[in-house]
């Protein structure tokens, strides 16, 4: 009896420490960025241990970073419900809200959060870009004027911002902010491109096409660059119908389903 009730313990032990070895060996390959390893990984340590917020965290981590937005979002919701890390939950399901183009979700956990951090840089910034995708420009620019204010090198923030300007109508105001952007990075293509959407709905259309190519110059695979250019030379007394289809076969061959439409209407 005395041999078997030692015996017992030592599976158990045994067990134990399998199990928590499951957890660092998650945890080492989430460090390592393996996170399709992590993920199996973090099941099987969830499955003997639910309430492990840690796992459970670095588990929705992992499925965010494999492009698994529903269930990272059901994770940091699991969070939220155990009241346990809720800010950086918060901040985590709206991330995935967002991936999942549910602005007005996004909001609303935003707009709980802010109420008890009302600096929360990321939840400004989500905020601030989600508000803008559902057209209320106004709250967004005042959204991130706040993150601004707190971090004037923030390129994203500019970014956001000079759209947010842009849709409201405000030209002069989204290039001066894509501008500053630029200043901190020229590397930013998006920012080019956007300068040139902006220029396009101002009708300046030399202005646009040197910003496009801008912007195809730093990312020679910016699909969507060469069908704006394409678009604008269609406008352009400079530029010809056949250089306008040399875009769009570019766009095309990367992939953009506008070019291929390009192509068909005006090169047939």
């Amino acid at each position: 009896m005395k041999s078997y009730f030692l015996m017992l313990i030592s599976v158990l032990l045994l067990l134990s420490c399998n199990m928590d070895g499951s957890r660092d060996k998650a945890d080492e390959l989430f460090q390592e960025g393996q996170f399709e390893a992590a993920l199996d990984q973090y099941d099987k340590f969830i499955k003997y241990n639910p309430k492990d917020e840690f796992a459970i965290f670095n588990r929705g981590r992992s499925r965010e970073e494999t492009g698994d937005f529903d269930g990272a979002y059901d994770d940091y919701t699991k969070l939220i419900s155990m009241r346990i890390n809720t800010k950086l939950a918060l901040v985590a399901r709206a991330r995935c809200s967002f991936n999942l183009d549910n602005y007005k979700g996004v909001v609303m956990d935003m707009n709980t959060l802010l109420k008890q951090d009302p600096s929360n840089i990321e939840a400004l910034y989500l905020r601030g870009t989600s508000l803008m995708k559902l057209g209320k420009n106004n709250q967004a620019t005042n959204d991130l004027d706040k993150l601004v204010s707190i971090e004037p090198e923030n390129v994203q923030a500019l970014i956001s911002r000079g759209a947010a300007y842009a849709r409201g109508g405000q030209g002069p105001f989204a290039i001066e902010n894509f501008d500053r952007a630029l200043a901190i990075d020229p590397g930013l293509e998006v920012a080019y491109f956007n300068k040139g959407v902006v220029f396009v709905f101002h009708e300046y259309w030399s202005e646009a096409i040197r910003n496009f190519t801008k912007a195809i110059d730093l990312e020679p695979e910016y699909a969507e660059a060469y069908t704006r250019r394409g678009l604008t030379k269609l406008n352009s007394r400079r530029h010809s119908i056949k250089q306008a289809c040399d875009d769009f076969e570019k766009g095309e061959e990367y992939g953009d389903e506008a070019a291929s439409a390009g192509l068909e209407e005006y090169c047939k």
